[in-house]
């Protein structure tokens, strides 16, 4: 399916040249039903204040998604605002609307080195006894409150050190710096014990591209799997962001032989982030779209032919993305970013079409 793409770039390239404006703005079936129809369960990430507040938001997600991920519902930040209290409201506005609409939903993330409030990072400068007391009140709190509504969590969120600032394995931070290198094993134990058919997973980024530090983050995220495998550490399954950069290089290959590896092993292997972090040239969008979407289907059809099965966006349409919403990911030529399905019109995008193409098996373009 992706064997013409398998040499490199160039072929991505002309791909994208040869499909700029020649897709149709309209679609008549949302991709939830269209992945279904192949196996394939596509999903995105959703923010509860706009699906309250934006019914046109809304009625996109409900048809478009067969699962929902919270961008931030679910993080330390917004359930811990404050010391032995919790605030389910954005989580259960997301689980409400997923049982509506006949969706599932992921829990992202148990255990991130980001997104605390002071008070825990307070707590576990406080030692590894006060920190354990955090993490498991943690678990008993959210997987509790959860279980009848979210059967797979990230339990475990960017933990792996960078290749380009570190020669570790484990990233610096304040549940390494509390625990020690034992505190992801305790955290998926501790998840496991807790609920013992809750799919857990392990999410990381750095894994998409043909570059030397992504190799890198392949061979680490795949030696802390298997150790935590042979230490018998419960682990379910390992999601790939896939927060690609548009013109970076791409090897199928390449990342078709690290998720055979991770399958190898018993694992899940899924998508978990998708979106496409542009360049600030060229401005005109149907070129744009066009190297979008064709790296989109290159990296999404090399996950699926080795065996991935389901496949989320980081959010649905350009105006509500990260890259348009944080002002660290602004473009220098001041144009919004385009890095989703559907553009600020809720319509279409090239980016669309290649993710239906690669849910049926079809060649891109």
């Amino acid at each position: 399916m992706v064997a013409a793409l398998r040499p490199g770039r160039r072929h991505l390239l002309a791909a994208a040249a040869t499909v700029a404006g020649a897709l149709p703005a309209q679609a008549t079936e949302g991709l939830r039903s269209i992945a279904a129809r192949h196996g394939v369960t596509y999903g995105c990430a959703v923010q509860a204040d706009w699906l309250q507040t934006d019914a046109v938001y809304a009625a996109a997600i409900a048809r478009e998604a067969a699962a929902l991920v919270p961008e931030g519902g679910a993080k330390w930040w917004d359930l811990r605002p404050a010391e032995g209290r919790f605030d389910f409201s954005a989580l259960d506005a997301i689980t409400g609307f997923a049982a509506k609409h006949g969706q599932v939903v992921r829990g992202h993330t148990l255990v991130w080195h980001a997104a605390m409030r002071p008070w825990t990072e307070a707590a576990l400068e406080a030692g590894p006894a006060r920190a354990r007391r955090e993490l498991e009140a943690h678990l008993d709190g959210v997987l509790g409150h959860a279980a009848g509504s979210i059967r797979d969590w990230d339990v475990a969120n960017e933990a792996v050190a960078d290749p380009w600032n570190s020669t570790e394995l484990l990233k610096d931070s304040p549940w390494l710096r509390a625990l020690g290198p034992a505190y992801l094993d305790l955290a998926f134990r501790l998840a496991r014990a807790r609920d013992l058919g809750l799919t857990l997973t392990y999410n990381d980024y750095g894994c998409e591209h043909d570059t030397p530090h992504d190799a890198e983050k392949r061979r680490r995220v795949l030696a802390l799997v298997r150790g935590m495998l042979d230490r018998g550490v419960p682990i379910d399954a390992v999601g790939l962001q896939g927060h690609l950069h548009r013109d970076a290089a791409f090897s199928a290959p390449a990342l078709a032989s690290f998720v055979r590896s991770l399958r190898d092993l018993g694992l899940a292997v899924l998508i978990t982030e998708l979106d496409v972090i542009e360049p600030p040239e060229p401005s005109d969008p149907a070129p744009r779209d066009a190297a979008a979407a064709a790296i989109t289907h290159a990296f999404v059809s090399t996950v699926l032919e080795a065996g991935g099965r389901a496949v989320l966006t980081w959010g649905i349409t350009d105006p509500y993305s990260w890259a348009n919403t944080e002002p660290a990911m602004a473009r220098a030529d001041g144009l919004p970013g385009r890095p989703l399905p559907l553009d600020a019109g809720f319509r279409p995008k090239p980016m669309w079409h290649a993710l239906a193409r690669a849910f049926a098996g079809q060649p891109w373009p």
